[in-house]
């Protein structure tokens, strides 16, 4: 299909500000319906690795490109995190809030390759079930680049994948797409993984058969956030639920109404996981019993502990309770000093 002006422009992307954060909005949606602007792969889906040695400014990889990777920063005995941003958002160099915070809080700790996806084209406001409907070709492409990045001597053993919101939906379409070629990924995390439009059984959304490893936190259960266990390990905190502590007062100050009912909780996985990088062991958790459906903390066994975040030990599998403060540092196990 060859677009005219007029059909650029539709499928051209604006940033808008609602309930007080950046928006991505396009007057067209992408994908394979017939009235979408066709998705381009390459320029849809883009990869941004950042390291110690390039903490601010990626190298932009592209699959199969094996001279552009090895003249990249990529050190293949460092850790690999992969991080997919969620509906609306957008990554494009680290601009993106939650992929910017949570590549300077990896950078901050440790010698890691954080690589960035943007597929920010295909999640734009208000097309949300076109975004739903992209998840698994993105998915099958993000895929290819791992199976890309394996074959160029990156370990399977140290990547780690994590989505937030619909980026956690495309994560568990990740590894079943490598799992289908018999490449399982070692870990995946899920913060907050979308609900709406994924309440159709485990092999349409995150599952716990999409790595060997697949731990969630729950923060909007019910309203943007999947509500019910779908990991091995799942962490509830605060039961999971809107609103988080804080995000009524932190909004409302921030003269945000909407953002009280729209995204606060939500966010609130990514910054969760965001300070559990910083401090490893800040969020205590106890694992809770099965029939437990209200995720009370009066049911939980208190013996049994476990760590929320970055520090989860791939061991555990339950669904485990916590609470949390209303205001950062929101891990409340304050007897654990910051990673330096």
């Amino acid at each position: 299909m060859v677009l005219s002006g007029a059909g650029l422009m539709l499928c051209s992307m604006f940033t808008l500000y609602f309930g007080g954060s950046p928006q991505i909005y396009s007057p067209a949606p992408r994908g394979d319906c017939d009235n979408c602007c066709p998705i381009r792969e390459p320029k849809d889906i883009q990869f941004f690795l950042y390291t110690r040695s390039n903490p601010k400014i990626p190298d932009q990889l592209f699959l199969s490109d094996t001279a552009r990777l090895n003249s990249s920063h990529l050190n293949t005995s460092h850790p690999l995190k992969l991080f997919l941003h969620g509906f609306s958002e957008r990554a494009e160099g680290g601009k993106g809030q939650s992929g910017h915070e949570i590549r300077d809080a990896f950078l901050e700790t440790g010698d890691y390759n954080v690589i960035l996806v943007d597929w920010s084209p295909l999640t734009a406001l208000p097309w949300y079930s076109n975004a739903v409907r992209n998840g698994p070709k993105v998915a099958r492409y993000v895929a290819r680049f791992l199976r890309f990045l394996v074959n160029s001597g990156v370990p399977m053993k140290k990547i780690h994948v994590i989505g937030f919101s619909l980026g956690a939906e495309v994560a568990g379409f990740t590894g079943k797409t490598m799992r289908e070629w018999n490449m399982i990924l070692p870990r995946v995390t899920g913060l907050d993984p979308a609900f709406p439009l994924f309440n159709d059984g485990s092999s349409n959304r995150l599952s716990s058969s999409d790595a060997e490893f697949v731990d969630v936190i729950h923060t909007d259960g019910g309203l943007f956030g999947f509500p019910w266990p779908i990991g091995h390990a799942d962490f509830f905190p605060n039961g999971g639920v809107p609103l988080q502590p804080g995000c009524a007062a932190q909004e409302i100050a921030k003269n945000r109404w909407l953002g009280v009912i729209f995204g606060c909780s939500h966010q609130r996985a990514w910054e969760y996981f965001v300070e559990s990088i910083r401090r490893p062991n800040s969020f205590l958790a106890s694992r809770c019993v099965p029939s437990d459906s209200n995720n009370s903390i009066n049911s939980c066994d208190r013996k049994m502990k476990a760590f929320m975040g970055m520090n989860a030990n791939d061991k555990l599998r339950g669904k485990f309770y916590l609470e949390t403060n209303s205001r950062p540092p929101y891990g409340n196990n304050n007897n654990v000093p910051h990673t330096s």
